[in-house]
């Protein structure tokens, strides 16, 4: 099945246009499936040097046309096949068999003069029906079945509800007729005002159908049991304005009373519909970043509030930026000119240089945005130099420096190796290995105060956020090193060698890059590429002296829609730079070491060693599993058992941080967080995002949809938060001040435009941070083929989280949920070694349903071949 030759070789070939293959062949070569940016895949075609000689052209993997051998065989002919995962067409096939019986039109003329004709009429009843459809009506068959059952409920304005008359009857009689102001939305508003029971179900209008049935000879809802009945509103389109954003009114707030009820926002009525959807956050609007900026200076907390305005910068979501600095000038420089020592000028330029600073920490710039100042205020420099003078005086704590004398004897061997190094000049590329709990970021920590208390640079960072929160200016590899995010062979920084970020890479006498393990192999590539470019120098890593760490016991670099065989071509033991590295073993385990036997039990789930009882099962100590009776009494026990009493807990609010229930996936995470946050004592407050399609045509049509999409890295639709519960952040807002994905807070305030957190580990343990609302997309196109931008806070509820979100965090007492088995390589040894003692750790296993009873066993996946290729001891 080999398409061509076409192109140069054959320009005549029937399947060139203006030039070019209009069918895109040659195609390029490629290891393994992925996705397309237009929701098609880009096959797997591996350079396999094999070719075959056809019209005198060579043609190889990449002009063959998908097949399916089965499908030639089995129907004869061409069938060429392509998956495709775009919403589009599934729509178009669903809309093609469902479009109805096939009609004919036609006209009758004849010698009588025509008399007045209705074309309408003509057109609906001018129609052929088959014998076997017309047989099929008669009796009464089901023409198609959906299940659940759907009820389109209408969505119009205050007395433009629409009327159904006869051709005959008398306007007088629809207009006195009680029946016609009545509507499925009238009487919705009605039974919420008057009825008990629809006041306390609290409930949508798209709910409504579920417990509610409509009477069409009363035209009114009456109660009934709960059943599977799926309510959806009416498409209303954008452009008809009013009638829109009530629609999106309707879809978001629960129980109204009446039209007005809509309106009506924290005790204020508006006037329109957009005013109340504009101030419920349901759409954008330069007032709501107004009114977060308002709302957040009532707290008198400059420092706080130059980082949220700074926030708002970098996130794009201001209108007039000079409008804003404006207005809020005195409330971000209240805390420099408070005593009245400094001239007005002097405090002027001293909050340019704090907002700036703290811009300069998520790599942007004050002169990157559209704000004038007073002549002669300014910055004097720029951010990669303010960046290389922050890394000069980065301060070393007193903990760091005793943490030299405290090592133990594993520590101290790979301690006095690294040091001499950097004392000798010398050069030299170390891979760090070491389970979980051995220790390795206290070393590291060890090793940078031992660097820059001599005054010199060394540079920290990590694949994760939550990694490098962990060290004294740490920062993401990808922020600090400029790397692309998805890196491919051959990629480079885009790192001027002029510039002052080139100069402080230069000069560091060390690079630390924690869970190297979880980084894609191309990044480190694109690393070693950039340092050799900046060094002028041919050596590994531009002979500079880099210290790799991680464990490839945990999880490996994510693969979309990869095998193992791919995924392991993805790790750095497959790059060609391993055989390079300096392999260093740490065994001690630290985390765990007041339990000995916890310890050597890990180490044989990491490697793999504990025997399987069938496939990928391992069985489980009996002392780590809470027995499985049914669904609802065993959740609660483990719920019990990780958060004994909320009342508790709250005299100190960051032990909260110190327990969590794990899961594989994000589905079960969000169920269990809605269920605890329900128990957790206080007020709920709800944030309702607002969903943007990156095509504005496609907005009406994906409304609904896009409310429902919930997937990694995106928070809820509906978020729904109390005062002193635990939160997670979703995105690196500010890695340098602690604020990343993955970081833990406590919500202390819950504003309408913002949320007032304090941070609840690392090294910003205790720093207020303000959180606003941001444009956040999802990068997972399989689950969200519509392309579109969710304005939310970007934090998620952190009762539970999966056991990826866990990696590289320490737990005083670890619930684990296996509804479902781990998928993964090191997932299940990520989660029960996120705790210090088997005491600290429960499991409970959903059993499959071929077994009776609880089960003692689960799935334990483990790729040895990784360890072989990394040589793990």
């Amino acid at each position: 099945m080999m398409h061509g030759p076409c192109g140069l070789s054959n320009p005549n070939n029937v399947c060139m246009r203006d030039g070019e293959c209009r069918s895109y062949y040659p195609k390029k070569f490629a290891d393994c499936t992925s996705d397309a940016s237009n929701s098609y895949p880009n096959y797997r075609r591996r350079n396999d040097g094999k070719s075959v000689l056809y019209k005198k052209v060579l043609l190889d993997n990449r002009s063959v046309i998908p097949y399916s051998p089965y499908l030639l065989a089995k129907f004869d002919c061409h069938i060429n096949l392509e998956i495709c995962a775009d919403m589009k067409l599934v729509k178009y096939l669903y809309k093609y068999i469902y479009k109805g019986h096939d009609k004919l039109s036609y006209h009758v003329i004849s010698g009588v003069p025509q008399q007045l004709r209705d074309e309408i009429k003509d057109f609906q009843e001018g129609r052929w029906i088959s014998a076997p459809e017309a047989l099929w009506r008669i009796f009464g068959f089901p023409m198609s079945e959906i299940y659940p059952p759907v009820i389109v409920l209408p969505v119009h304005l205050e007395h433009h509800q629409p009327l159904r008359f006869g051709i005959k009857q008398p306007l007088e009689m629809i207009v006195k007729n009680p029946l016609s102001e009545k509507t499925m939305l009238t009487e919705f508003f009605s039974m919420n005002a008057s009825d008990p029971d629809a006041s306390r179900l609290n409930i949508l209008y798209k709910d409504f159908p579920e417990y509610f049935v409509w009477v069409v000879v009363d035209r009114k809802w009456k109660l009934r049991k709960r059943q599977m009945v799926v309510g959806r509103l009416c498409t209303v389109s954008p452009f008809e304005g009013e009638r829109y954003f009530l629609r999106l009114l309707l879809i978001n707030i629960r129980c109204p009373k009446s039209f007005n009820d809509l309106k009506m926002v924290a005790g204020h009525q508006y006037s329109t519909f957009r005013e109340a959807c504009v101030h419920r956050g349901l759409l954008e609007s330069d007032e709501y970043v107004d009114s977060c900026l308002s709302e957040a200076a009532l707290f008198e907390m400059p420092s706080c509030l130059r980082s949220l305005f700074s926030m708002l910068l970098v996130f794009g979501i201001t209108g007039d930026t000079q409008k804003l600095w404006d207005k809020y000038y005195p409330a971000l420089s209240e805390d420099f000119g408070y005593d009245g020592l400094c001239s007005p000028f002097d405090v002027l330029c001293k909050t340019i240089s704090a907002v700036d600073a703290v811009l300069m920490s998520m790599d942007r710039c004050i002169y990157d945005f559209p704000i004038k100042f007073v002549h002669g205020a300014s910055v004097r420099l720029d951010k990669y130099s303010k960046d290389y003078i922050h890394e000069c005086s980065i301060k070393v704590s007193d903990e760091d420096m005793l943490s030299i004398d405290h090592l133990n004897a594993g520590q101290q061997v790979i301690y006095d190796k690294i040091t001499r190094k950097i004392l000798s000049g010398g050069h030299g590329s170390f891979f760090l290995d070491g389970p979980g709990g051995t220790g390795k970021t206290y070393l590291y920590r060890a090793l940078l105060a031992f660097v820059r208390s001599g005054g010199e640079i060394a540079l920290a960072v990590a694949s994760s956020g939550v990694a490098a929160s962990l060290l004294p200016g740490g920062r993401t590899a990808h922020s600090r090193f400029k790397l692309p995010i998805d890196a491919e062979d051959k990629s480079i920084s885009k790192i001027s060698k002029q510039g002052s970020l080139a100069k402080m890479i230069y000069e560091a006498k060390l690079i630390i890059w924690d869970e190297a393990s979880m980084a894609n192999r191309y990044s480190i590539e694109s690393l070693d590429l950039t340092l050799r470019d900046i060094c002028s120098e041919p050596k590994p890593f531009g002979g500079k002296i880099v210290l790799f760490g991680g464990d490839f016991r945990q999880t490996l670099p994510i693969v979309v829609r990869g095998s193992r065989e791919a995924l392991i071509n993805a790790s750095f033991v497959s790059s060609h730079l391993w055989k390079d590295v300096e392999k260093l073993y740490l065994h001690e385990n630290m985390r765990a070491r007041e339990d000995p036997l916890f310890t050597k039990f890990l180490l044989h789930v990491g490697n793999g060693d504990i025997p399987y009882i069938y496939d990928d099962n391992i069985r489980i100590p009996s002392h780590m599993l809470v027995p499985f009776v049914d669904i609802n009494s065993s959740l609660d026990e483990l719920i019990r058992w990780v958060y004994p009493s909320f009342d508790d807990l709250l005299t100190n609010p960051h032990l909260l941080v110190g327990r969590a229930l794990l899961t594989p996936k994000n589905d079960c995470v969000a169920e269990l967080n809605d269920l605890l946050m329900d128990r957790f004592p206080g007020e709920a407050k709800e944030y309702i995002s607002f969903n943007r399609t990156d095509d504005a045509l496609q907005q009406a049509e994906y409304d609904d949809y896009l409310t429902t999409v919930s997937t990694s890295g995106l928070p809820p639709h509906i978020l729904k938060l109390k005062k002193n519960c635990p939160i997670m952040l979703l995105r690196n807002l500010n890695p340098v001040q602690g604020l990343c994905n993955g970081t833990r807070l406590i919500c202390k305030e819950l504003g309408d435009n913002f949320i007032g957190a304090e941070i609840s580990t690392g090294d910003f343990k205790g720093q207020y941070v303000f959180i606003p609302r941001i444009p956040l997309e999802s990068s997972d196109k399989a689950l969200c083929p519509i392309p579109f931008k969710r304005r939310q806070f970007p934090i998620r509820p952190c009762f539970a989280m999966t056991i990826n979100k866990a990696q590289g965090q320490t737990l005083d007492f670890v619930g684990i949920y296996l509804r479902e088995p781990v998928f993964s390589h090191g997932q299940f040894y990520v989660g029960i070694s996120r705790s210090k003692t088997s005491n600290s750790v429960k499991i409970l296993i959903h059993p499959d349903s071929k077994f009776q009873g609880g089960v003692d066993f689960t799935k334990n996946i483990v790729y040895k071949d990784i360890f072989l290729l990394a040589a793990i001891k």
